[in-house]
């Protein structure tokens, strides 16, 4: 650790005289800025599809929290419409309750952590910013009923927690047990990612309607001498039985003993 005043030299005999110490808080240098330099040609020339990119994506509903004493707050509107905040959020968390609302809005608020003293208010203030951005997460997963939003708001706990986690292992690298926390959790977070989509591939499917579709097939049989042109019978079958002849028939009446109609049976 640096002693204060190092900067000054210290009497022969090392002790300190403070009369002839300049304890005056000396002015902080200002950074310069660095020199930054243009965009890539490809950045400005895509500059216009990216804005339209942009805007097509649907707006997250965001939050302003407001202290409220002992170290408490309560979310509001981050715009002057509170009616159309509500549908907002009713939409990020694919319900119509305002009580399935309002205790989300609880979960969520317990994972923010927070970033700063709040000197007229007397208490410290959660981060507005981890906040909203914990809300577009859940919004961007688009849920279409309460336990897809619950699923949601399960994988936005993980996700914060793996990256914690994953910070610290990262910092203390001989804690292999850290490590190994942080691959599972990132192993959760990916068989969450598959339990979403399999649920809705589910659902997809069952609701698939089957159409039944009615077909009429006519079958024409042309007999020997039957054909509509008057003409012999046709087909290999039929030529073989005409070129072939009578056996005698042990029967009285004479009736001619029929010969098979598929090779090897004779």
């Amino acid at each position: 650790m640096a002693r204060p005043f190092s900067d000054q030299p210290l009497p022969d005999d090392g002790r300190v005289e403070p009369e002839k110490l300049d304890v005056t808080v000396k002015p902080k240098r200002k950074r310069r800025a660095r020199n930054r330099p243009d965009p890539h040609p490809e950045l400005v020339k895509g500059e216009s599809k990216a804005v339209d990119r942009a805007l097509a994506r649907p707006i997250p509903p965001g939050i302003i929290l407001e202290p409220a004493g002992f170290d408490k707050e309560h979310w509001t509107s981050p715009h002057n419409d509170p009616g159309l905040w509500q549908l907002q959020l009713a939409d990020a968390f694919g319900t119509r309750s305002a009580s399935v609302i309002a205790m989300f809005l609880a979960q969520l608020q317990s994972l923010v952590g927070e970033s700063h003293w709040d000197d007229e208010a007397q208490q410290w203030r959660l981060d507005e910013n981890e906040y909203s951005a914990a809300l577009a997460l859940v919004n961007s997963v688009k849920p279409r009923n309460e336990l897809e939003a619950a699923l949601a708001a399960q994988m936005v706990a993980i996700h914060l927690l793996t990256m914690k986690v994953a910070a610290r292992a990262i910092k203390y690298d001989y804690d292999t047990r850290t490590a190994a926390t942080a691959a599972k959790l990132a192993r959760t977070f990916a068989m969450q990612m598959d339990s979403l989509r399999a649920n809705r591939t589910k659902n997809t499917t069952a609701r698939q309607s089957i159409k039944v579709r009615k077909e009429t097939h006519q079958h024409i049989h042309y007999h020997r001498g039957d054909d509509k042109n008057g003409s012999q019978a046709q087909g290999r079958a039929t030529r073989a039985i005409d070129e072939c002849t009578a056996l005698p028939s042990p029967n009285e009446s004479g009736r001619v003993v029929s010969l098979p109609s598929r090779e090897g049976q004779g």
